[in-house]
């Protein structure tokens, strides 16, 4: 697993879900829950792992840069 970097494109805090738009093309889920360093917002600059170990590919270990 390689570190990538993205912004957050949306975030529902009532679901504590949202996107990321990669760098590299493409957007992709993450969880609230994975994020360390505050809460996320639209537009932030972030750091973090794809995580394809599940049925669905998600970001992990989010952290905001």
């Amino acid at each position: 697993m390689t570190s990538q970097t993205g912004i957050i494109r949306s975030f529902n805090s009532a679901d504590n879900n949202g996107l990321i738009t990669c760098d590299l093309g493409g957007d992709i889920r993450f969880d609230a829950s994975s994020v360390n360093g505050g809460l996320p917002v639209s537009g932030s600059l972030v750091e973090f792992i794809m995580d394809d170990s599940s049925n669905k590919l998600q970001a992990i270990k989010i952290r905001l840069i």
